[in-house]
Order: structure tokens, then C-alpha cells, then sequence
């Protein structure tokens, strides 16, 4: 008895060793790929760093123009926004105005 369960303790043992192996393998392979992928990364930023100022300086300008857009179109839109908030209380003093005039006639109405 006591041999069979050291020889069924050996199978788990040899099973699970050759899974390890199984999976171990595959997990190295992942890995290597992402070390791979992090070196290209990391190559094509440092080519990008030492092509030098000009690509650099040309970002910079891109850049300062589309936040130049960006600040017009926010001052824009803010302006939009002052005239759309003005429009609506005028619009809402005058249906409060009109709501009183029916109120007021309605109950002078009433009121004969």
C-alpha cells in the first residue's frame, strides 16, 4: 500500500513537472516578446531623440498652432455660451411676463 501511494506521489510529481515545463515555456515565450516590443519602443524613441532639435523644434511649432486653434475655438464657444445664456433670460422674462398679463386678466375677469 505504502508503495502504491509513493508510486501515484511520483506520477503527480512527474505530471506536474512536465506541465511546469509546459507553462514555464510559454510564459518565457510571452515574456521575451514583451521585452522585445519595450526594446523597439525604446530604440525608436531614443532614434527620435538623437535625429535631432529640428524634429523637435517642428513638433514644438505644430503644437503651439493647434493650441493657439484650440484657445480661439474655446473663446469662441465661451461667447456662444454668454449669448445662448442671455437669449434664455430673455426668453424666460418674457414668458414670466406674459404668464402674469393671462394671471392679471384672467382675474379681472373673474373679478367683474
Amino acid at each position: 500500500m505504502v508503495y502504491t501511494n509513493l508510486a501515484g506521489y511520483i506520477a503527480v510529481a512527474a505530471g506536474g513537472l512536465v506541465l511546469g515545463t509546459l507553462f514555464g515555456s510559454k510564459v518565457t515565450s510571452a515574456m521575451m516578446a514583451m521585452i522585445h516590443a519595450l526594446e523597439t519602443r525604446m530604440a525608436a524613441i531614443e532614434g527620435a531623440v538623437s535625429a535631432g532639435k529640428t524634429v523637435v523644434a517642428a513638433g514644438t511649432e505644430r503644437h503651439a498652432v493647434a493650441i493657439g486653434a484650440h484657445a480661439a475655438a474655446v473663446a469662441k464657444l465661451a461667447d456662444a455660451i454668454g449669448k445662448h445664456a442671455a437669449a434664455v433670460d430673455e426668453h424666460g422674462a418674457a414668458t414670466v411676463a406674459a404668464a402674469v398679463e393671462t394671471h392679471a386678466a384672467t382675474l379681472a375677469v373673474a373679478g367683474k
